[in-house]
């Protein structure tokens, strides 16, 4: 490697960084966007009147959207060899839609506009993480990626639901939906002018090494792979976590333990630090662990977020408290979702293999889930989401014993003995 190559990995200003931060922003406005019907619903819910299994039909409709857009635009991606072409025209898309969800006078009409917003927000996380893994070194790997999946926290979770709960008590439910499409618009020309592809970034000798690598595999290799099968099922039950959780957890908080629409902000603004706190410590802890016994201790962890809100009813500043440590089994998501199935294939693949765990985690996980746990809470009380989410995060821990371990540090030890570099990992 040449003495200019060794200065540009040293230093901050390097690429790596840029798409990192350039993608941790993209994703976080994504789900911030897509949050914003559960803070929301306690403001339009009423106003439209529609019942809790209406909000978890609505949540499930862009779900399914989600998932199935996720994964045949992430494979478009790989096959066409460019992420930035498929990237730009959904980051402006999911915000004109959030536009037009302001507009929506019915159940009827919201789930069509959300449907259309799951088939345009959901590519973003695998078009951006597999960018994100062309240029990440080994060793930076489960924190780079960790990094820009912890922006649902800081972003989505914490700055979410203070500012859109802030404009629809000031303003109006509709002014919130307005204001979650406006960042996609700022992010959509960044992109457009700082974001590159890498094949268009190699030397002709790392391209040629790079296209020599690719045809050991080929695209079945996907669906032969044993731990994107472990990591789908992880996604099932984690995605169950996710969704039982945090959309009913904010009408819980109102309706159940009767605190204002500000102090339901606060309490689940909260919970946006922890997210985004352990979204990256957990990836950069397995970088050093490996990625396994990370995954089987955090999703433990994950079990006591719903049961913590479902037993303990306390003030706004102890359950601000409870919400910011439980939330450190989002440090799961970015292992399962990309970093072990993006390490178990090749470079080319990644958008295939993250949009494939993501179809099948969202499509069951997330889009049967909150409709169940609707219907379970009209008939026997909104605990019953919650516990829902704490049965899914313990299934995922269990799940997690099946996992080949992927980490570079700890695979290198294993294939020192063969003679096999690092650098090929």
């Amino acid at each position: 490697m040449s003495k200019q190559n060794e200065e540009e990995k040293k230093s901050f200003f390097r690429y790596e960084n840029g798409v990192v931060i350039m993608m941790f922003f993209t994703f976080g406005f994504v789900f911030m966007e897509r949050l914003s019907v559960s803070f929301l619903f306690p403001f339009f819910g009423p106003a439209l009147k529609m019942s809790n299994a209406d909000l978890g039909l609505i949540t499930s409709i862009l779900a399914i959207c989600w998932s199935l857009s996720g994964f045949v635009f992430g494979s478009l991606s790989d096959l066409i060899g460019s992420r930035k072409k498929v990237l730009l025209p959904i980051t402006l898309a999911f915000s004109i839609f959030s536009f037009i969800t302001g507009i929506a006078r019915s159940i009827g009409s919201m789930l069509v506009i959300r449907g259309l917003m799951g088939v345009s927000e959901g590519p973003v996380l695998p078009i951006a993480q597999a960018s994100v893994v062309a240029d990440s070194q080994p060793n930076r790997r489960g924190f780079n990626m960790g990094f820009v999946q912890s922006s649902l926290g800081l972003i989505g979770s914490a700055a979410g639901p203070l500012i859109l709960t802030y404009v629809a008590t000031k303003y109006s439910w509709h002014a919130g939906f307005y204001l979650a499409g406006v960042p996609g618009l700022v992010m959509f020309f960044v992109l457009l002018f700082w974001m590159k592809d890498p094949n268009r970034r190699m030397s002709k000798e790392q391209l040629a090494t790079h296209e020599h690598r690719l045809r050991r595999e080929d695209y079945p290799v996907v669906f032969r792979t044993k731990n994107v099968w472990v990591t789908m099922f992880i996604a099932v039950f984690m995605m169950t976590w996710l969704f039982a959780f945090t959309t009913f957890a904010p009408t819980f908080l109102i309706e159940h333990d009767k605190f204002s629409g500000t102090q339901m902000g606060v309490i689940t603004a909260f919970m946006g630090p922890g997210t985004f706190f352990w979204g990256f410590v957990g990836p950069w802890i397995s970088d050093k662990w490996g990625r396994k016994p990370t995954l089987i201790l955090f999703s433990c962890i994950a079990v006591l977020s719903p049961v913590c809100f479902a037993l303990v009813h306390g003030s706004v500043t102890t359950m601000c408290i409870i919400g910011f440590l439980t939330c450190a089994g989002q440090a799961c998501f970015p292992l399962f979702m990309v970093v072990v199935p993006s390490e178990s294939l090749s470079p080319k693949y990644v958008g295939t293999a993250v949009g494939l765990v993501q179809l099948v985690g969202e499509f069951i996980g997330g889009t049967a889930v909150p409709t169940i746990g609707g219907m379970a809470a009209d008939h026997y009380g909104l605990t019953a989401p919650l516990w829902i989410a704490a049965g899914g995060a313990l299934l995922s821990a269990l799940i997690a014993f099946a996992v080949k371990e992927t980490a570079p540090a700890k695979v290198s030890k294993r294939l020192h003995v063969s003679g096999v570099s690092t650098s090929q990992l």
